[in-house]
């Protein structure tokens, strides 16, 4: 686990030094997802952008705020690009919280207080005209209704299954 994420991390770095020693040519483009809300940035109605990657190594910047959710999601369609990913970065001292990936589903991220708490940095490979697509939305996991799995009501009941029959065996000998 430790070495995948170093792997990780250390790709991660290649890319974004690649992207600043190629900064002559590369276009960075930086957008702003605004703040999740219901309607805008939640799973019914996700933010989606459609960027075309600069030449060669490129290195975007997305910018978001959960809002009043807790987790991340996010899906990607990559044209004509090699190793596309994204991770995640605080905008609080800029540290990498979450390793590149190209989808994300259900990550936790924690409110920093701040007008935009993290942001995403695409990048990879643009192969003569790539392009990518990126939606984001917030979500919450658990709420009011979580449903009880099916495993704790079968350890339930055989508990109170076996309680009944120790308590028949203690009747039987008294």
């Amino acid at each position: 686990m430790t070495r995948t994420y170093r792997l990780k991390t250390a790709v991660a770095g290649f890319v974004a030094a690649g992207a600043l020693a190629l900064g002559a040519t590369a276009q960075a483009v930086t957008l702003d997802a605004g703040v999740f809300t219901a309607g805008n940035g939640d799973a019914a109605n996700p933010v989606t952008f459609n960027v075309t990657a600069g030449s060669g190594l490129f290195l975007d910047t997305i910018n978001f705020d959960l809002g009043s959710f807790t987790h991340f999601n996010m899906t990607s369609t990559a044209n004509n690009i090699l190793s596309f990913g994204a991770p995640i970065f605080e905008n609080n001292g800029d540290t990498e919280v979450v390793p590149a990936a190209a989808t994300f589903t259900n990550q936790p991220l924690a409110d920093l207080g701040l007008s935009r708490d993290y942001h995403l940095h695409p990048q990879g490979l643009n192969q003569g005209g790539g392009t990518y697509t990126v939606s984001l939305w917030g979500s919450t996991l658990g709420g009011p209704g979580v449903p009880i799995p099916g495993a704790v009501w079968l350890f339930g009941t055989g508990v109170a299954g076996l309680a009944g029959l120790a308590r028949r065996k203690m009747m039987a000998k008294a």
